[in-house]
């Protein structure tokens, strides 16, 4: 099965093209790139990828977004270029969590190691952060609250921009590698690592709304600005 993985929901749009069949999985290409828009990158990123794959958007059987949580405007930008993709191609549609991809990384360099315990954290704007913890072959539930809030066991490995913006206050949790680490980005290959690749319908791929987006909190904060 051949994939398309996209995701912008973070400062980087992050796109591969892999392939999937049962338990392995292997990747053909794959394009990070600074995200200066979304709505501008993502697309030559797509082209990109197949043409280092060396394959044709038609060959693609299914098509996965990253819905998130992260930047609302990239998170709808890939989604909405998944589903546009998806109907003219005839691809069937997936979904996967930012911060999924973001730990898979991480537990698969540690695979080997007796630490599988990652604390996954991005940079969520207004002094916050998106965090979610892996251990033990489990999830746990996805908070959105001021870095100082967190309240963590343990000494997990802390990944993420937000780990790296915030790394004072979320080292006193546990590791957090150096700045220059890749285990800080979020990549497609962390969504073909941990994505369960089920096809849904076009209306499912929504992003994963943890709190309301800044539009939303402006509108409240300006009601003059409500149409």
């Amino acid at each position: 099965m051949l994939t398309l993985i996209l995701d912008a929901s973070t400062p980087a749009v992050a796109v591969a093209v892999a392939r999937v069949e049962d338990d392995v999985r292997t990747v053909l290409s794959e394009i990070s790139v600074s995200n200066p828009g979304a709505s501008d990158s993502l697309l030559p990123a797509i082209h990109a990828a197949l043409e280092l794959a060396e394959r044709e958007i038609g060959d693609v059987d299914i098509i996965l977004a990253g819905v998130g949580p992260g930047t609302f405007t990239g998170i709808r930008i890939a989604a909405s270029t998944a589903r546009s993709l998806a109907l003219g191609t005839g691809a069937s549609l997936s979904k996967n969590s930012t911060l999924a991809a973001l730990a898979a990384s991480a537990l698969s360099a540690f695979a080997l190691s007796s630490r599988p315990d990652i604390l996954a954290v991005l940079d969520a704007k207004r002094r916050q952060v998106f965090a979610q913890r892996f251990s033990d072959g489990s999830a746990g539930e996805v908070v959105c609250v001021e870095p100082g809030e967190l309240e963590i066991s343990g000494s997990p490995l802390v990944v993420g921009d937000g780990a790296v913006r915030y790394r004072e206050v979320l080292s006193k949790l546990g590791e957090v590698p150096p700045d220059s680490s890749p285990l800080h980005r979020v990549s497609a290959a962390g969504h073909v690592l941990s994505a369960d690749f089920a096809s849904i319908p076009p209306e499912a791929v929504v992003p994963i709304y943890v709190r309301e987006p800044d539009a939303e909190v402006r509108r409240e904060l300006n009601p003059w600005s409500r149409p």
